[in-house]
């Protein structure tokens, strides 16, 4: 079933190349990572059959080339040395997990050009392709997120800060990425993992107590206790939690919560699963950390993608001005 749907996103791909082709002269930029765990699959099952088709002997004629090797570095500055290469009238089609999803897509509203994005799912949760399919031909509103007023990345599907931003990071032990790129039944293995790291770190505290502004509005004041605050625009979050056509409009939905104890978190886990993520719709959502706290750290991250922040005041979402064009 994986494979055919693989399959059956490639020839959409490879249609709406040969469709755009034959109205003019365009440049295809394909993402990629050698470093990935799928980095094999990804180039005898997109990248070979792409370049047959747009390189061979029989090749698109209006068709001109260019790909990009993710440097490893971190997102942002991938995104930026992407953006600065991207042109009007380009097809961006990133190859991979929603890590190097996340980076064609900050890409993309960096570079304020009018592209036409794609994405071809070989990662372990895919929520960037997922939405992207949904949205195919049409226009989708990415989140932007704002560290003390500067931009800090475009997002999407989804942001999260604190706990579930921080366990993340499991993923990066050369251990974990090495069992990812042999195993089969990936998504199975990442949750295990993810349980493991839960039942060994839930008790830490994870973000400092702030006031919270809901479109402008200021809220109360939030004590200890919150341990994640999640912001939701596509169709899903780590692949279970279900959420929602967001992308389409100009809201996103904002749950604030406390998922340190085993039985919350299982609850909001299945409650995401059957009946999506309950919380409130929102234009703006800014978080103000109390003076106090200023000094202390907090981890977000953007569709698995994750950095730790240290002594920052606000931090504020917000739904992208222009639209991203899906192909």
């Amino acid at each position: 079933m994986k494979q055919k749907r693989k399959e059956t996103e490639l020839n959409y791909v490879l249609k709406r190349i040969t469709e755009e082709s034959n109205n003019g002269r365009i440049r295809v930029v394909l993402v990629v990572n050698s470093r990935s765990s799928q980095a094999k699959k990804v180039e005898a099952e997109a990248i070979r059959p792409i370049k047959r088709v747009i390189l061979g002997k029989t090749g698109l004629l209006n068709v001109t080339f260019f790909q990009y090797e993710v440097a490893p570095t971190d997102v942002d500055d991938n995104a930026e040395k992407l953006a600065a290469c991207l042109m009007d009238g380009d097809i961006l089609v990133t190859l991979g997990g929603d890590g190097t999803a996340t980076i064609g897509v900050n890409a993309a509203f960096l570079s304020g050009k009018k592209v036409r994005y794609y994405t071809l799912p070989f990662g372990n949760f895919n929520d960037i392709a997922r939405t992207v399919r949904r949205a195919r031909g049409g226009e989708v509103y990415g989140l932007e997120s704002r560290v003390d007023g500067e931009h800090f990345r475009f997002a999407l599907c989804y942001f999260t800060m604190g706990m579930l931003a921080e366990s993340t990071e499991v993923f990066d032990e050369s251990k974990i990425r090495e069992k990812l790129r042999k195993k089969r039944g990936r998504l199975c293995f990442s949750l295990i993992v993810l349980f493991k790291w839960f039942m060994k770190n839930h008790k830490k505290r994870f973000i400092p107590r702030f006031r919270y502004e809901l479109d402008g509005n200021r809220g109360g004041v939030e004590m200890a206790g919150i341990s994640d605050v999640v912001i939701l625009n596509g169709e899903s979050m780590a692949k279970l939690v279900r959420g929602g056509d967001y992308y389409l409009n100009d809201r996103f939905l904002v749950r604030m919560a406390s998922l340190q104890n085993i039985f919350t978190m299982c609850w909001f886990m299945i409650r995401g699963f059957f009946m999506g993520v309950k919380g409130e719709k929102a234009l703006k959502f800014k978080i103000t950390f109390e003076e106090e706290v200023v000094g202390g750290e907090v981890e977000i991250q953007a569709e698995g993608e994750y950095k730790k922040l240290k002594n920052v005041k606000n931090i504020e979402f917000k739904k992208t001005k222009e639209a991203l064009q899906i192909l």
